[in-house]
């Protein structure tokens, strides 16, 4: 693999400490000069008063830098320590240091006060693309109700569905072809407690789900605070 020629980070802040420090060193040393030359008499009084801005400044910026150095060498270390884990270690972990928070997630909210039979097609299908092939479709207060693959949708229109046809007719018709996007056939609820060993026998029992819901408690009722799916299970849980 070619190597690419980039400017090594620890070089530049390694440099910018050194102008850093002798920059105010030489303005505390002009300035004491300036201060015994204009006002000897209350030279120290000046001095004591600026020195603190001085040691301020130059403490701010080397914590900074400094700072955010250790702060992305800490961060190295715990992503490789990750990586030692054993598979069997990484599936006692709880599902809430794999999901992704629902704020994180792209999904559809069912407006306060709609249904199912007020919601078309196409406001959803507007929701894909990229990287969001698979939809979590919330109501108003953030309970789990359908999880919805772009691929099923597809299928629909294929069939011939139309995008103007609402979420109810296509989750009747999806129903009677023998599918469900529902709790406990589309997706799986865990708490935020359980582990990712349960969470994925959970998952794997139910028969064509590929995702699981993560809430508070365990319970579909109560809103969703996070989501997994198969393919970032399995990834985490094989690395």
């Amino acid at each position: 693999m070619a190597e690419t020629n980039k400017p090594s980070n620890g070089g530049a802040r390694s440099i910018l400490a050194y102008v850093t420090l002798i920059f105010s060193a030489l303005a505390i040393t002009a300035l004491a000069v300036v201060a015994i030359v204009m006002d000897h008499k209350n030279a120290m009084t000046i001095f004591n008063i600026v020195l603190p801005v001085f040691a301020s400044w130059v403490g701010t910026i080397l914590a900074f830098y400094f700072g955010r150095e250790n702060f992305e060498s800490a961060n190295k270390q715990v992503r490789e320590l990750v990586q030692r884990l054993t598979p069997e270690q990484r599936a006692k972990a709880p599902v809430t240091s794999v999901m992704r928070a629902l704020l994180n997630t792209a999904y559809f909210q069912i407006p306060e006060g709609k249904g199912d039979q007020d919601v078309k097609l196409s406001e959803l299908i507007a929701k894909f693309g990229g990287n969001v092939s698979r939809l979590p479709v919330i109501a108003a207060d953030n309970r789990a109700k359908y999880m919805i693959h772009e691929s099923s949708i597809d299928k629909y229109i294929a069939s011939g569905g139309k995008q103007e046809d609402s979420l109810e007719k296509f989750i009747n018709t999806q129903k009677k072809a023998g599918f469900d996007f529902g709790v406990n056939k589309g997706f799986v609820v865990v708490s935020e407690r359980t582990t990712l060993a349960d969470a994925k026998r959970k998952m794997e029992e139910t028969p064509s789900c590929q995702d699981v819901f993560i809430t508070k408690g365990g319970s579909p009722d109560e809103a969703v605070t996070g989501w997994i799916s198969n393919l970032r299970l399995g990834k985490y849980l094989e690395a």
